[in-house]
């Protein structure tokens, strides 16, 4: 099959969160499966940097928009056997950011006008068009619009996040006629709706777990009631847990890490581990044997952080660690480095982002948290349990298809996973398993999590069946 991939951002050039890290590691399972595999992704300063001399110019034309004439280079590289596009135009996408301008429903639409586009003028054999989130979401219908005829899939990463615009701007910035918004097709909360717009006229939605499908058929109330739109597509709807790249993310080979490790090696090499990991954050007595606690995360409400900040006092009874790398909401940081001060031997912040740090967190933690509210897939606690690093999870979204947790049933258990809405659940588990920790009682979590596969490999043929269900329609 040829399959074209459109999305905001990839692996290995861009990356914000796990949608880069699914573009990237479903795309070359494809590949290995014998598929052809194109994708379209901006080309942002930081991406530049990344490709540097080795990409190649393919095609320029110029994009209408409304009463406005844009021009666009489309670019080209080749990562293990993956076909990258590139929408090249500095007025959008040469700055130092990827998301979070005030015209980003702008930039967006003329990514997805230049793609549809680009489709056309460089003659490009699509069976597949897969877009991703609502930066995409919209290629389908300007394909369609142009007269051209392929199956779709869109794939919601996250809901919370549905492009919207003006609906007076719908000519302007997508060619498109306003009996669009009029008819309620791209219409939702009184604006257009780019993620709605996708998921009314894609031949079929995704979002990347089972559970979290479920929820969002559910619910008609969070996420600005689009479950309700969902609803009416329940028959074209599809939950597929997400993969792990196991080349990007991998103990045995991992360059991250000061001693490699394996499912028999890992008592040496996960300690090795929390020792470099407890000294270059700082700690006193990093030989110490006691629990470390690591979380790698967006600092938000919704990934559950504010329930992190009432268990510190649980961290500090129970004489563990917690290290915690990422950054968000000001209050909640601001909350963060207060604790930090008055607990300065068991908590430590790295605010910002090191993809080093975090895969020696991964390595050399020995629990992974993961409070989150909602949470459609999470690949943390599936880099951790690779990592041999328990996850302690909200039974929500992926985080309840992928971890099994040992207060269901010991037999096969991979991690702990308490109920969300039971605020109580949490505090229990941390003292709950520092009280393991101590006994000794971990080995056969830590055998069993690192045996479990979410390879690409195994996950792609969901996709493959769902790619092969759409064109036999």
């Amino acid at each position: 099959m040829n399959i074209l991939f459109a999305a905001g951002e990839s692996s290995p050039f861009v990356k914000t969160g796990g949608l880069a890290d699914v573009v990237w590691g479903l795309s070359k399972a494809l590949v290995r499966k014998g598929h052809k595999v194109s994708v379209f992704l901006p080309f942002y300063r930081k991406g530049k940097e990344k490709v540097k001399d080795m990409y190649k110019w393919v095609d320029s034309f110029d994009v209408a928009q409304g009463w406005r004439m844009t021009h666009a280079n489309i670019i080209y590289d080749q990562k293990e056997g993956v076909d990258f596009y590139f929408v090249e135009c500095d007025q959008y996408f040469g700055r130092d950011g990827i998301y979070g301008y005030g015209d980003d429903a702008e930039r967006f639409s003329f990514f997805q006008l230049t793609v549809a586009k680009a489709v056309i003028h460089m003659g490009m054999k699509v069976d597949i068009i897969h877009v991703h989130d609502w930066q995409a979401a919209l290629i389908p219908l300007l394909c369609a619009h142009a007269g051209l005829k392929f199956r779709s899939l869109l794939t919601i990463h996250n809901p919370a996040f549905q492009g919207y615009l003006n609906p007076m701007s719908l000519g302007d910035l997508l060619n498109l006629p306003v009996v669009y918004y009029s008819d309620g097709l791209l219409k939702f909360n009184n604006m257009v709706s780019m993620l709605k717009g996708g998921i009314a006229t894609c031949d079929a939605i995704t979002t990347v777990s089972i559970t979290h499908a479920h929820e969002l058929l559910d619910n008609q109330t969070d996420f600005n009631g689009i479950g309700n739109v969902i609803r009416y597509r329940q028959s074209d709807m599809f939950g597929i847990v997400n993969g792990l790249d196991y080349d990007s993310f991998n103990p045995e080979t991992d360059k991250e890490l000061v001693q490699n490790y394996n499912v028999k090696t890992y008592k040496e090499g996960k300690k090795a581990n929390k020792v470099a990991l407890l000294k270059k954050m700082g700690f006193k007595n990093p030989e110490e044997d006691v629990p470390v606690f690591g979380l790698v995360s967006r600092l938000t409400s919704q990934k559950g952080i504010d329930r992190v900040l009432r268990i510190v006092p649980e961290i500090v009874k129970n004489k563990a660690k917690l290290i915690i790398l990422g950054q968000g909401e000001y209050m909640i940081e601001e909350e963060l480095k207060h604790l930090a001060k008055l607990y300065p031997e068991n908590l430590k912040i790295y605010m910002g982002y090191s993809e080093g740090l975090a895969n020696l967190i991964y390595g050399g933690s020995d629990f992974f948290l993961m409070p989150s509210k909602f949470e459609p897939c999470g690949l943390g606690q599936i880099i951790a349990m690779h990592y041999g690093t328990l996850p302690i999870v909200a039974k929500v979204g992926g985080l309840n298809d992928t971890v099994k947790s040992y207060y269901d049933s010991h037999e096969g258990a991979t991690g702990f996973a308490f109920a969300s809405w039971d605020e109580n659940c949490f505090d229990y588990s941390i003292g709950y398993v520092c009280n393991m920790f101590y006994k000794n009682k971990l080995s056969t979590l830590i055998k069993n999590a690192m045996k479990e596969d979410f390879s690409w490999d195994k996950q792609v043929e969901e996709y493959i069946k769902l790619y092969k269900m759409l064109l036999s329609r």
